[in-house]
């Protein structure tokens, strides 16, 4: 589509037991009434975008449900349309890591 975006990824420690990962992109955003939805089975912001871009609407469900599964946790972050998002996943850290 000629759009450039970039994309950064981040492992850290969340409090004593977990660690994060946060993948975190400058590309189209979130409207900030969308970020609860979007981890709803097969739910996709409606855009323009959305029509030419492939899927179901399953793949952040079922990521937050595989973490609740494990302890841990997924969110979303974004300052709106336009300015990008953040995609966090939390886990419990391995006993002894």
């Amino acid at each position: 589509s000629g759009v450039k975006v970039d994309v950064g990824i981040e492992l850290r420690p969340s409090g004593e037991q977990h660690l994060s990962v946060s993948v975190r992109d400058t590309g189209v955003g979130i409207p900030p009434a969308e970020l609860n939805r979007i981890f709803k089975r097969f739910y996709r912001v409606p855009s323009a975008t959305a029509l030419r871009v492939k899927g179901t609407g399953l793949g952040l469900f079922i990521v937050r449900s595989v973490a609740e599964r494990h302890g841990g946790r997924a969110w979303a972050e974004s300052a709106g349309p336009g300015r990008g998002s953040t995609f966090t996943l939390e886990l419990p850290a391995a006993p002894g890591a």
